[in-house]
C-alpha cells in the first residue's frame, strides 16, 4: 500500500433502521485501513433513527484519529424521504474520495474490507469496480451464494441481465465512473442496483472479485425493497428499456452484442410478465399495447413505460 492511500469515501444510507444501523456503522469505524470518510445519510426517516446518529455523533468522531495526512471522519445529513437512490446520489455528491464504497444500514463489513479492497485495485489499476465475496445471514442461517448467485468476476453482462450480480454492500469503485453513469436512477424505488451494474457492464468494464467474504447479509426481515413492491420484475423491464435507448443511441460506447441480448431480455420479461398476469386475471390492455409497438419499432417511449413505475397498477 503506499505511503499516502487515497481517500475512499462511505456512502451509508437509512431508512426507519433504528434497530441495526448503529451495527452498519460500527463495522466502519473498526476497519483498519487509514483514511476514509463515512457519509450517513438519514432518508428522512420517521422513527428514532435520527435521533440516535445524531446522539452518537461525538462519541464516533471522538474515537477517531489520524495520523499525518491519514484521516478518518464522520458526516451525518438528514434529507427528505426520497428513496434508497436519491440518498446514495446525495451522499456521493458529499464525498471527497477517489474511490466510493456502499454500504447497506442492515449489512456489515469484516475489517479488512475497504484496505483488501484498495490493494486490489492498486495491484489491477485496469479495474475500475470490484465486489467481494459475503455470507448470507437469514435469521441466523449462514450461507455462501452458490449456484447462479455465486460471484461473478471479469464482464458478465449476459448473466447480469437475468439477476443482479454485485451486491451494492460489497463494491468499491472509481467515483470518477459512478459520475459518468450518472449514479443511481432515482424513479427506480427497487431495483436500482441492477440497474447501475448493468450500465456499468454493457459499456465493457470488467468487476474485480476478492474472493474473501469481507460482507455479512442480513437477509429475511420486512422492510426489505425486495418484498415491499409486488412484481418487481416490472422495474428491471423499465431498466431494461432505457438501457436499450442508450445502446441505441451511442453503440460505440456498448459492447458490441448488448443491443441483442438486451431485445432478448425484455421479450423474456415480457412474457414472464404477460403470462402471470393472464393466470391471475389481471388487464393485459397496456400489456398488449407495450408488446406492440415493441414488436414493430423496437423501440420504445419513456411515456409508454411510465405506468411500470407505479404501484396501482401491480396490486
Amino acid at each position: 500500500m503506499s505511503a499516502t492511500p487515497p481517500l475512499v469515501s462511505i456512502i451509508l444510507p437509512t431508512y426507519n433502521r433504528e434497530e441495526v444501523t448503529l451495527r452498519a456503522v460500527d463495522s466502519v469505524l473498526i476497519q483498519n485501513y487509514p483514511h476514509w470518510e463515512l457519509i450517513l445519510v438519514d432518508d428522512g426517516s420517521e422513527d428514532n433513527t435520527w435521533q440516535i446518529l445524531t446522539a452518537s455523533y461525538l462519541r464516533w468522531k471522538s474515537g477517531l484519529v489520524g495520523f499525518g495526512k491519514n484521516s478518518k471522519t464522520v458526516q451525518i445529513h438528514q434529507t427528505m424521504h426520497r428513496g434508497v437512490s436519491a440518498a446514495r446520489n446525495f451522499g456521493v455528491s458529499q464525498s471527497n474520495g477517489e474511490w466510493i464504497c456502499f454500504l447497506d444500514s442492515d449489512d456489515v463489513w469484516n475489517e479488512n474490507k475497504v484496505s483488501e479492497q484498495i490493494r486490489f485495485h492498486q495491484a489491477n489499476p485496469a479495474y475500475r469496480i470490484s465486489q467481494t465475496n459475503e455470507i448470507w445471514n437469514k435469521k441466523g442461517n449462514l450461507l455462501e451464494p452458490l449456484g447462479k448467485h455465486k460471484k461473478q468476476t471479469g464482464n458478465f453482462f449476459q448473466d447480469a441481465l437475468e439477476l443482479c450480480l454485485i451486491t451494492s454492500s460489497s463494491v468499491m469503485m472509481e467515483k470518477s465512473l459512478f459520475q459518468e453513469l450518472g449514479g443511481f436512477k432515482e424513479e427506480l424505488p427497487s431495483c436500482e442496483d441492477y440497474d447501475l451494474w448493468n450500465r456499468i457492464l454493457a459499456r465493457g468494464e470488467k468487476v474485480g472479485l476478492l474472493e474473501e467474504n469481507l460482507l455479512m447479509r442480513y437477509g429475511g426481515h420486512s422492510d426489505q425493497l425486495s418484498l415491499k413492491y409486488n412484481a418487481i420484475e416490472r422495474f428491471r423491464l423499465y431498466s431494461l428499456f432505457l438501457l436499450y435507448k442508450e445502446v441505441q443511441n451511442s453503440p460505440e460506447l456498448f459492447l458490441e452484442n448488448a443491443s441483442l441480448l438486451i431485445e432478448e431480455s425484455i421479450d423474456r420479461r415480457m412474457n414472464t410478465m404477460i403470462q402471470g398476469r393472464k393466470k391471475r386475471g389481471k388487464s393485459l390492455e397496456e400489456w398488449e399495447k407495450l408488446t406492440e409497438n415493441w414488436r414493430e419499432k423496437q423501440t420504445i417511449e419513456l411515456s409508454e413505460i411510465r405506468f411500470l413505475l407505479e404501484d396501482a397498477r401491480f396490486d
